[in-house]
């Protein structure tokens, strides 16, 4: 839930099933006997990666695109008659849409230059993620502000972890506790709501 946009989902490397999409583009017979022998070449170079090869005829490359695209797969290769020209492949980036995403890398170090891009793409979400959760986290002073915060956010509070007390909370505000961090700060505090006494801080927000 944390990775998404307008498209769909966008999965970090490291977790999807699928890391990278092969599309091979071909109008007829003749450029398929092109394209498809630099597909399978691909396929083994890059062999211990865990990837799809989207050879369906009866959609359009188009189509393609746009239905891995929402499924989050993190790296679609795309290889036309041109790409076996030119020694070629085409990189999409699902985490940068658009042409801003898009690059045209050389065969050669093929194995290595996926790699790094998909390094690079858990990175860019990683930091991305992190930037988000650091900008809307607040650490309110007080009730009437914690009420404020949890609006489109998250309250980092002290609280006494009694389950009345959070089921006040949630009731009032319909934000609920949602991770206890093992890094707690020193010492102790009172709790946001009923302001007994209070050992460890914790994550509050509304659920989606």
């Amino acid at each position: 839930m944390t990775h998404g946009d307008d498209q769909g989902l966008i999965l970090p490397p490291k977790i999807a099933p699928i890391q990278l999409v092969i599309i091979p583009i071909f109008k007829n017979d003749e450029q398929k006997s092109q394209v498809m022998p630099v597909v399978e070449h691909v396929k083994s170079a890059l062999g211990g990666l865990s990837i799809h090869v989207d050879d369906r005829l009866e959609v359009t490359p188009g189509f393609k695109f746009n239905d891995w695209e929402m499924r989050g797969v993190p790296l679609r290769i795309e290889i036309g008659p041109k790409d076996v020209e030119k020694n070629t492949l085409a990189f999409a980036r699902r985490d940068i849409p658009g042409k801003a995403g898009k690059s045209i890398v050389p065969q050669t170090q093929l194995l290595e230059q996926v790699n790094d891009v998909l390094a690079d793409i858990q990175k860019s979400l990683h930091d991305r993620a992190l930037a988000f959760r650091e900008t809307n986290t607040h650490d309110p002073k007080d009730l009437e502000e914690f009420r404020q915060v949890v609006k489109s956010g998250w309250a980092f509070s002290w609280w006494c972890g009694n389950e009345a007390c959070e089921l006040d909370i949630k009731e009032e505000t319909r934000a609920t506790a949602r991770c206890i961090p093992f890094d707690q700060p020193d010492g102790s505090g009172f709790c946001i709501y009923c302001n007994q006494p209070a050992a460890e801080k914790v994550y509050f927000s509304r659920a989606y």
